[in-house]
């Protein structure tokens, strides 16, 4: 298979978006944007991300005992391309605070702390496996309204090569009704 159609197919799957933070042992943070985060396994708890083998992080994570893992809400689409861009000091900008010692991102959906668990090559990458020592649920971040009228967070996701938020089911329904089309009521 050709990389513009393999890319092209993976545009199509959305991906929660993420900020991974580690410390080098002399103490300088890095840090970068991530949209393949998943969880792993429940007993014990572990997530797993990719990182590209050519990524400033990788060396780092390789030799890291813990790192911090942000998820990001709507709204913090700042944030995503601060960590994903090159040759920016991504530790400058605003919204950041700590959680387990290592830099975080303030407001994200969920935090978690996680202890190295292995690094498994893969292709032009490596999935980098965390054993998850300590989740922060904070509150209070991107509000979403579920079709049930319960308030939830939203988070902030990566799909067709942009950030998107999602939105609740009466906003989908009328933005794909038919024009003239009564709109939902609630």
């Amino acid at each position: 298979m050709d990389a513009d159609t393999f890319r092209s197919a993976m545009a199509r799957i959305a991906g929660p978006v993420a900020v991974v933070t580690v410390r080098a042992p002399d103490g300088v943070p890095y840090g970068m944007t991530v949209s393949s985060l998943c969880s792993v396994s429940l007993r014990p708890p572990l997530v797993l991300f990719c990182v590209a083998a050519t990524a400033s992080c990788h060396p780092v994570l390789r030799t890291a005992r813990r790192w911090c893992v942000s998820v990001l809400a709507a709204g913090q689409e700042d944030v995503a391309r601060r960590f994903a861009a090159k040759g920016e000091d991504r530790f400058a900008g605003p919204g950041l605070d700590t959680f387990g010692g290592l830099p975080a991102v303030r407001g994200s959906l969920v935090r978690l702390l996680c202890a190295y668990e292995r690094i498994v090559p893969a292709g032009d990458h490596s999935m980098v496996i965390g054993r998850v020592l300590e989740a922060q649920l904070p509150s209070g971040t991107g509000l979403l309204v579920s079709s049930e009228g319960r308030v939830t967070d939203a988070p902030l996701v990566y799909h067709a090569r942009g950030y998107r938020s999602l939105a609740p089911a009466a906003a989908h329904e009328a933005l794909s009704a038919p024009r003239g089309a009564p709109l939902p009521t609630g």
